[in-house]
């Protein structure tokens, strides 16, 4: 009934924008693959303590990259390996350590690499991220967690990058739907968050969540470097909100006039509730949902317009 174009706290928006991407990426990698090139994913963490607010750890973790990426070395690297650009993406889960975000990233390399530029590139990405991070006071990452690099393809058939993995996500899932994701262990997503405070009211989760969704506003999510479209043959990229304000099909099920829809909205929950009513029982059960509120009721598209007739 709305929309908000929120990739990041908004349940709906978020679903809708991360699928979209997620096919974007993987049809373009899709594409560079049957070209004969090679597509790498690194993935970059930062060492956390129970504690630590998300805001800081998320500013270590974008301005680390973004350090790793600059520079003359980089610029001669990416020469030398052909490596043509990147896509990252922030992720955000929650544990026993506390916050935990990190970075997926996706590299992408013209033709093959052989295992000693492979090799070359693991060692420079994991020695600048390793500086990058004790400079900003956090523990030293290990290797093993710190920069984990794996070759994203395991065939050689065409479009392998949009078929699933073992994960069941293509790596444009794997970049780009954090909303799908489910935390491992005792790490919980965001999402996941928000729907253990809806059902216990724990008050220690709505506090996550509200620090989570304050550290996250403005941040954006998923990046692709500069000129790699145009290089990938993507389409233009769109907004979020363009994105979520398209047409995405469905079926109108009911008209509902201005005042009873302000009134709706002045009860906390009660649009979530009206569209749950609908899906479970009809316009019947939205209606007597309204009615217990003492609102007006709403009626099908079709008397809706007869009416204005």
């Amino acid at each position: 009934m709305t929309t908000c174009g929120s990739i990041w706290a908004c349940p709906v928006c978020s679903a809708q924008v991360r699928n979209h991407r997620a096919g974007e990426i993987s049809e373009a990698t899709a594409r560079w693959d049957r070209a004969g090139n090679t597509v790498y994913m690194a993935t970059f963490t930062a060492p956390h303590d129970l504690g630590d607010r998300l805001r800081p750890l998320l500013g270590t973790i974008a301005d680390g990259f973004r350090a790793v990426v600059a520079g003359r070395t980089w610029t001669a690297m990416k020469k030398r390996l052909g490596i043509v650009g990147t896509i990252r993406s922030m992720e955000v889960t929650h544990g026993r350590s506390g916050w935990h975000p990190h970075l997926h990233v996706l590299i992408y390399v013209q033709g093959d690499m052989e295992a000693a530029g492979l090799a070359s590139m693991v060692t420079y990405l994991r020695s600048r991220w390793r500086d990058f991070v004790v400079s900003k006071g956090y523990r030293p990452p290990s290797d093993q967690h710190g920069v984990d690099v794996q070759r994203c393809a395991s065939a050689e058939e065409a479009g392998l990058y949009i078929a699933k993995t073992q994960d069941g996500r293509s790596v444009g899932n794997e970049v780009a739907r954090a909303d799908l994701k489910q935390g491992r262990k005792a790490s919980r997503t965001p999402f996941e968050i928000l729907d253990d405070f809806r059902w216990s009211g724990d008050c220690a989760d709505l506090d996550l969540w509200n620090e989570y969704e304050t550290a996250t506003k403005g941040r954006q999510c998923i990046t692709w470097s500069k000129a790699l479209r145009q290089i990938l043959q993507a389409a233009e990229e769109q907004s979020n909100e363009e994105i979520v304000a398209a047409d995405v099909g469905g079926d109108d099920v009911a008209i509902i006039d201005g005042e009873t829809w302000k009134a709706i909205t002045q009860v906390p929950g009660l649009p979530a509730g009206l569209l749950d009513a609908i899906e479970r029982g009809g316009l019947d059960e939205a209606n007597d949902l309204l009615g217990r509120h003492h609102l007006g009721s709403i009626c099908p598209p079709d008397l809706a317009l007869l009416s204005k007739d």
